[in-house]
């Protein structure tokens, strides 16, 4: 009598225990496997459409730069994606001295491009230009998480907690909006906002700052008169059609004129005279006309899978700087993309912001590309058994520690000249 194995109810003789195959966990039960595939969908998708977007004159320069960005963009996600999320942590300091060396350095005669009145692209010399206040989004980013990490017990003070942080990012996004570029500036301040009450900061000191700066936001919004042409025309396009409306209603014109189906890849009208900035910054209208409902819902999906997988990742979150980091880093590609398609449909004024993984902008598909490396490396950390977050007093780097030197003594030296100040008045 041959002995059987009883795998559930079941028997099974052991010649056929020993040749069934052992069942391996599907990668797809991995978010992040399920990340990279939603990034690489995306990225597909803005290839397509930036190409598809161009007019029929551009079609091979834009062709061959998208090919060139997409390989640059795939580098630096890979390099993103494989690097310790910790090494952000530990050079948090100099990335942000180095995106505040790049924003002032566009203010410097010779080495900015000016377009449309403004000094956002940095010459390089090479046909591809360069936009730090992209890159300036990641640093501060990682910027906030660490400091966060760093002063977790002491979030729940105004000036620890709340106060300094908000002045470092306030003064570089004063640097993003001399530009000027608005919608980046208040993008990256409201981000970096909300990791901070995240994080533990209380909400009654932000309603208090936000009290207190709304006499400088309205100058900002209603003292610039192209910024209060953009609100007015906002509540209705159609009382300057020819002038600050016509790029709303032509925007409107081309969701509209899509339908259910669309009319075919390339086969945008609006596109070739009508629609500015048709592979930039209304990229959506031109998805919405050449693949209709169907391609703008499924663009949509896209984006909401990507939110998804990214709450995951912030759940999942093993240490105080991944959970800063991954919430800072979605919010930034889910407000960007949701503020893209407002603008677009005519939910909000119009403000040019590129639609992360689709514009044509290369250093903004560059710095998403980053962006969605380093939640895959979280991710990844949060799947790893064997993961154990490192203190922070092991990653300060060198130069961390002599700039932390330095500010120590310039305070003990000013400290010091104030006592003897004092010292003199009172012997007086």
């Amino acid at each position: 009598m041959n002995e059987a194995l009883i795998i559930g109810e079941r028997p099974i003789r052991h010649e056929q225990a020993a040749t069934r195959p052992l069942r391996v966990p599907s990668p797809w039960r991995r978010c992040s496997v399920r990340l990279t595939m939603i990034v690489a969908l995306l990225t597909a998708f803005g290839l397509v459409m930036s190409v598809s977007a161009a007019r029929a004159d551009e079609l091979a320069p834009m062709l061959a730069k998208r090919l060139l960005l997409t390989g640059l963009a795939i580098m630096g996600f890979l390099m993103a994606a494989r690097i310790d999320y910790r090494t952000w942590r530990r050079h948090h300091l100099g990335l942000l001295l180095v995106a505040v060396a790049a924003l002032a350095a566009l203010f410097a005669p010779g080495l900015a491009m000016a377009k449309n009145g403004a000094r956002r692209w940095m010459n390089t010399g090479l046909p591809l230009g360069l936009q730090p206040s992209e890159f300036a989004k990641l640093s501060l980013c990682v910027w906030t998480a660490a400091y966060c990490e760093r002063n977790l017990r002491e979030m729940g003070s105004f000036v620890r907690g709340f106060l300094a942080p908000l002045t470092v990012i306030g003064a570089t996004c004063m640097l993003i909006l001399w530009e000027p570029d608005f919608g980046t500036a208040v993008l990256i301040g409201a981000v970096c906002a909300c990791v901070l009450l995240v994080m533990g900061a209380r909400l009654t000191f932000a309603l208090l700052i936000a009290a207190a700066s709304f006499p400088l936001a309205y100058q900002l919004v209603f003292g610039v008169p192209y910024r209060l042409r953009r609100v007015l025309v906002f509540l209705n396009p159609w009382d300057d059609p020819r002038g600050a409306g016509y790029q709303l209603i032509q925007s409107l014109v081309a969701i509209g004129s899509g339908g259910v189906r669309g009319l075919g890849l390339g086969m945008s009208q609006q596109k070739e005279a009508f629609l500015p900035g048709a592979t930039n910054d209304f990229v959506f209208s031109v998805v919405a006309e050449e693949l209709g409902f169907i391609g703008a819902a499924l663009l949509i999906a896209l984006f909401c899978l990507l939110l998804w997988e990214s709450l995951k990742v912030i759940r999942r979150s093993r240490s105080p700087f991944a959970f800063a980091l991954s919430t800072g880093l979605t919010l930034l590609l889910g407000v960007q993309a949701a503020a893209h398609i407002a603008v677009a449909s005519g939910s909000v004024p119009t403000k040019g912001l590129a639609l992360p993984f689709i514009s044509a902008g290369g250093s903004s598909l560059i710095a998403s590309m980053i962006a969605a490396g380093i939640l895959v490396n979280i991710a990844r950390a949060g799947e790893d058994p064997e993961y154990e977050p490192s203190p922070w007093e092991d990653e300060a780097p060198a130069y961390e520690v002599i700039i932390r030197r330095v500010l120590d003594g310039m305070r003990q030296i000013g400290g010091r000249m104030l006592a003897g100040v004092a010292n003199m008045g009172g012997a007086r």
